[in-house]
C-alpha cells in the first residue's frame, strides 16, 4: 500500500509537470507580451505561479472542490502584495481570466497501448 506522503508526492509531481510546462511557456513568451503590453507578462506569471500554489495546497488538504472562493482569496492576497498598483477588483478579474485560460486547456490523455504500432 502506498504511503500518504508518496501519494502527495505523486500529485505534486503531476501538478509540476502540468503547470510547469505552462509556466515555462509563459516565461518564454514574457518578452513578447511585454513588448505589446509592458508589465503584463510579469503579472501573468505571478498569477500563474500563485494559482498553481493555491491548487496544490487545496489538493494536499483534500479540498480541491468547492473551495474556489478561498483559493481566489489566497491568490488575490499573494498577488496584491507583489502588485500594489492594482485594486483587488482588478486582480480578481486578471486571476479569473488566467484560471479560465487554464481550464480551457484540455486534459492530457495518455496514448493507448499499440497506438504507435497501428499508426506506423
Amino acid at each position: 500500500m502506498a504511503s500518504f506522503t508518496s501519494i502527495l508526492s505523486d500529485i505534486g509531481n503531476g501538478l509540476k509537470r502540468f503547470f510547469g510546462g505552462a509556466i515555462t511557456v509563459a516565461t518564454e513568451a514574457e518578452p513578447f507580451v511585454d513588448a505589446l503590453a509592458p508589465g503584463i507578462g510579469i503579472l501573468y506569471n505571478a498569477v500563474l505561479a500563485e494559482v498553481t500554489k493555491a491548487e496544490a495546497v487545496a489538493i494536499a488538504a483534500g479540498q480541491q472542490n468547492g473551495t474556489g472562493a478561498q483559493k481566489l482569496a489566497l491568490v488575490v492576497q499573494a498577488v496584491a502584495a507583489q502588485f500594489p498598483q492594482y485594486t483587488p477588483t482588478q486582480l480578481t478579474a486578471v486571476i479569473n481570466g488566467v484560471v479560465a485560460g487554464l481550464n480551457a486547456i484540455p486534459a492530457a490523455t495518455p496514448p493507448t497501448p499499440g497506438a504507435a504500432a497501428t499508426a506506423a
